[in-house]
């Protein structure tokens, strides 16, 4: 399976933070090969894992722990590229908002982002769907707080959050992430999301000129066409890493997912070398490593969050699959965080 990439504008715009701070980004970016003609490059593609490993030691780098949330407040119309540009140009937040989730996928691969109008109160979330990336804080709270800093620019100020949901553990000081949000900040959830009052959606855009939207829509259609297909393991991988970790698809809501019989799922993922019990065991035993990694769970709430109804199975099948006990693992991770 190709490994997930990233467009290089995206990595542009953390380097440049970096920068800001006094600190040169020239040994991070030798550190995963990419050069500054790289990132100026707008059709620049870099492995996923190389953004957010960038991400992770840029925080180190500068020694601000919230490093990400600070890229997040400082991203404008050109922090994503042409996404940004589609965001800003849009003639309300509600298009701004479901034309980025349209098309992030063009600029990032192995993400899942979506937007829910529910009337009332609409929800964007966001997260990285290859579990086998454990450390992602950074990306996470930056991704966030970026969409929030182009809604508040796209109305001019005039937007305000309910609430703030992130994946991982509380790092630091609650006040940083609430004095930034303006809302309530909550931590260790099933997503990384920000909600707002559907009113919201109906202000217009106060940055760029609206007749710029379709042109970028366009633009952005054309480069989606581009991409080669994933295979078909990798579009199963996709359904069981967009669902809930405690409940996955059936194998029968996969195949009518994809428009095929189960014989012909079964049949299909034989042939690229894998099945359907061995995705699922394999999306479980990296969303428990990510967890035991990032979150301050016990081993029981582990078991129970990747599906496993008592933790004594869950142990075997993790070390089975690592070599090493769930408490091991977590020990020599903190140990490595530490150093």
């Amino acid at each position: 399976m190709a490994e997930p990439t990233i467009s290089a504008q995206f990595l542009r715009h953390v380097a440049n933070c970096v920068e800001l701070t006094g600190h040169s980004a020239a040994g991070l970016l030798g550190k995963i090969a990419v050069t500054r003609a790289v990132l100026e490059d707008p059709d620049g593609l870099i492995p996923l894992a190389h953004f957010i490993a960038f991400f992770e030691d840029a925080a180190l780098l500068v020694r601000n722990p919230h490093f990400g949330l600070h890229a997040g407040r400082l991203a404008g119309s050109d922090s994503l590229g042409p996404l940004s540009f589609l965001f800003l140009s849009a003639p309300d937040l509600r298009t701004a908002f479901a034309s980025f989730t349209r098309y992030l996928s063009t600029m990032q691969q192995a993400s899942s982002n979506h937007f829910t109008d529910q009337g009332h109160w609409a929800t964007f979330s966001y997260g990285v769907l290859d579990q086998s990336l454990t450390q992602r804080r950074q990306d996470a709270e930056y991704s966030i707080g970026a969409m929030f800093n182009l809604a508040r620019q796209f109305t001019g100020g005039e937007i305000e959050l309910r609430e703030v949901r992130f994946e991982h553990a509380r790092v630091g000081d609650y006040a940083r992430y609430r004095d930034y949000f303006g809302c309530d900040v909550f931590f260790e959830q099933d997503d990384n999301a920000l909600t707002l009052e559907g009113r919201y959606l109906e202000v217009r855009g106060r940055v760029l000129s609206p007749s710029l939207h379709p042109i970028l829509e366009e633009h952005l259609r054309r480069l989606a066409g581009r991409e080669p297909g994933p295979s078909f393991a990798g579009r199963v991988k996709v359904l069981i890493e967009a669902a809930p970790l405690d409940a996955p698809p059936t194998l029968a809501e996969a195949a009518r997912s994809l428009e095929v019989s189960v014989p012909t799922l079964h049949r299909r993922l034989r042939g690229e070398g894998t099945g359907w019990r061995a995705l699922l065991h394999e999306h479980r035993m990296v969303a428990a490593a990510r967890l035991l990694r990032e979150s301050r769970r016990n081993v029981s709430a582990i078991a129970l969050a990747v599906g496993f109804a008592e933790s004594a199975s869950f142990t075997r099948s993790f070390a089975r699959r690592f070599g090493i006990s769930p408490g091991r693992y977590r020990a020599l991770g903190t140990a490595s965080d530490k150093a």
